[in-house]
């Protein structure tokens, strides 16, 4: 009996010596990468990092945070911001952001608040924290532009998962409810206020392939650029109004897609109007425009939806042999 306390004894003793040596560890590593970016040049500060949760967790603490990264000139600042995951998994991390943080960019400066913000994230510490899967959950979202606009949505969740034997292939899922667009882009869109305030409905899946897998590197470096959007679905809802998109496209290093996009669109001549109203179809080609979609409509058999397929090639947009305007670019900042 006595030979058992002892071997016990030593158990624990080396259990509580592990938590705390690799708690002081965790620490030193953070405040090692603030080290690192300091020196490439970047703003670093954090008024307090702190590591508690003994014995079942690891939960890291970081307030009074501020990273500006120089080459992007994104900056975000936070009061607060937590990592947590279980002491007998390094690999399975939860990160819990502060009811109210900020990004900034050269143009814009945007404040992020939620009732709920987190991520779940399933890495692999051996490979410089890549990603396998990750889970973010919104509830209660609110962005506010110092350009003067805002949106919110009441809920929402983005998932992301690797594919197996992939390096930087990732399934990609996003879902919204109640998304509240801009003031200014609803008035735009909808003058007459006759369309709810809210989309009740937005998502979208795709399978994505990027340039590099998603690690850390992301954060240090540059993000991944996606090179292939395979896209099952987006779709969205807004009163009398359905929009589905698919199709696949290849994008190059200058961020031009390639390929065909299939649209599925319901009182489509709404929506045109709401282009127009919006600025993003000049007034002098609406009629063309509606004279075209009207008779590609027609084929389908009801006038009032329509069916076509867009196809994107050398940085522009066409509707079979016609061009109907400039692609979009698509690359993360």
């Amino acid at each position: 009996m006595k030979r058992i306390l002892v071997i016990l004894t030593v158990i624990g003793t080396l259990c509580v010596a592990a938590w705390f040596g690799w708690a002081a560890f965790s620490k030193r590593a953070i405040e090692n990468w603030f080290a690192a970016r300091l020196a490439e040049g970047w703003q670093v500060a954090a008024d307090e990092i702190t590591v508690s949760g003994f014995p079942s967790t690891f939960e890291t603490r970081l307030t009074g945070l501020m990273l500006a990264d120089p080459a992007t000139g994104l900056a975000w600042t936070a009061p607060e911001f937590t990592l947590r995951y279980p002491s007998w998994d390094l690999s399975r991390i939860t990160a819990i952001w502060p009811p109210s943080h900020m990004i900034a960019s050269p143009d814009e400066r945007l404040t992020i608040s939620a009732e709920r913000l987190s991520s779940t994230l399933d890495v692999r510490p051996s490979a410089r924290m890549a990603l396998d899967a990750s889970q973010t959950r919104m509830q209660g979202l609110s962005i506010t532009s110092s350009l003067g606009w805002q949106s919110q949505l009441a809920q929402g969740q983005i998932d992301m998962i690797r594919q197996t034997g992939a390096t930087a292939r990732y399934d990609m899922r996003f879902s919204a409810n109640d998304l509240v667009p801009a003031e200014q882009v609803a008035k735009l869109l909808d003058p007459a206020g006759v369309l709810p305030q809210a989309i009740p409905v937005v998502s979208a899946t795709a399978l994505v392939d990027f340039d590099r897998p998603w690690d850390i590197g992301a954060i240090e470096d540059i993000r991944p650029q996606p090179t292939r959007i395979d896209l099952s679905e987006a779709r969205a809802e807004w009163g009398t109004l359905m929009l589905r998109l698919s199709g696949m496209l290849d994008i190059d290093a200058e961020g031009r897609p390639t390929g065909e996009i299939a649209i599925r669109a319901q009182n489509w001549p709404e929506m045109l109007a709401m282009a127009e109203r919006a600025g993003l179809l000049p007034p002098g080609l609406r009629p063309t425009a509606e004279s075209a979609l009207g008779f590609l409509a027609g084929l389908s058999g009801r006038r009032e939806d329509l069916d076509v397929t867009l196809r994107l090639d050398q940085g522009f947009v066409f509707l079979g042999p016609l061009p109907v305007g400039e692609g979009p670019r698509i690359r993360l900042r």
